[in-house]
């Protein structure tokens, strides 16, 4: 039998995103909207909207709204790179410095909850194993799969 942590993962979300219900209010953002500005942020390589469906396993179309607000707003911008009129990066403006700034603090309040009680060396390890499984999960979900019965 499977630990509960793998059963509980929506748990793990709604933790996550009760931790950000006064930001989002007071910032007049959706979670999906900060999540975009922060995996922006955290992932300066990963500049795309594509980038963001692939990693973070999120619906073209909600990605597309996400980043659509988001540059209403002014806090991000869209360029298209020369020579490539296809792939549109996205940057985040300086607008959106205070916003990642404040999400970040969530994220680092999120993860000393999570690790609370746990030394150095088990959350290298717990870090290391759930590196594995994700991993895993990765490359399952990039599989193709067979049509069901």
């Amino acid at each position: 039998m499977l630990p509960a942590f793998f059963t509980r993962s929506q748990g793990l979300r709604k933790l996550y995103c009760s931790l950000f219900t006064g930001m989002l209010d007071r910032r007049g953002l959706t979670q999906l909207e900060t999540d975009i500005l922060l995996f922006l942020a955290n992932n300066p390589d990963c500049d795309t909207a594509r980038d963001i469906v692939e990693k973070r396993h999120l619906a073209k179309s909600h990605v597309s709204a996400g980043v659509e607000a988001l540059a209403a707003c002014g806090l991000l911008e869209r360029r298209k790179q020369a020579g490539n009129r296809k792939t549109i990066h996205l940057r985040l403006t300086a607008a959106a410095a205070p916003v990642v700034e404040e999400g970040r603090a969530i994220q680092q309040q999120y993860g000393q909850m999570l690790l609370e009680d746990f030394s150095e060396e088990e959350r290298r390890e717990l870090f290391r194993l759930l590196e594995k499984v994700s991993g895993n999960v990765d490359r399952i979900l990039s599989e193709p799969r067979p049509p069901l019965p």
